[in-house]
């Protein structure tokens, strides 16, 4: 059986607070579930062959493409940003 004490030092390991309700209650729900998972491990799997799932993984970035801009365009965009220079200066975006 866990005792009290364990379960203090774990939810303090934990960082979780727990009432005095439920530190009584923990204990034996922390039993039952340690059980359970000795019940699982008592199934013999010796003999299943592990299952492995690749799925083909895909990239979804664009490539990198060098665009040109017309002269007009290049203008319009010009004169909508904040400084004019030969550059456009945007708000950083990370």
């Amino acid at each position: 059986m866990i005792e009290k004490k364990e379960v203090e030092k774990l939810a303090h390991l934990a960082r979780i607070r727990l009432s005095k309700k439920e530190l009584s209650e923990v204990p034996s729900q922390l039993k039952s579930i340690l059980e359970y998972i000795q019940k699982l491990s008592d199934i013999g799997t010796d003999s299943v062959e592990p299952l492995f799932h690749f799925p083909e993984l895909k990239n979804v970035v664009r490539e990198d493409e060098s665009r040109t801009v017309d002269r007009e365009t290049q203008k319009k965009m010009m004169e909508m940003g904040k400084d004019k220079n030969d550059y456009l200066k945007v708000e950083s975006i990370l």
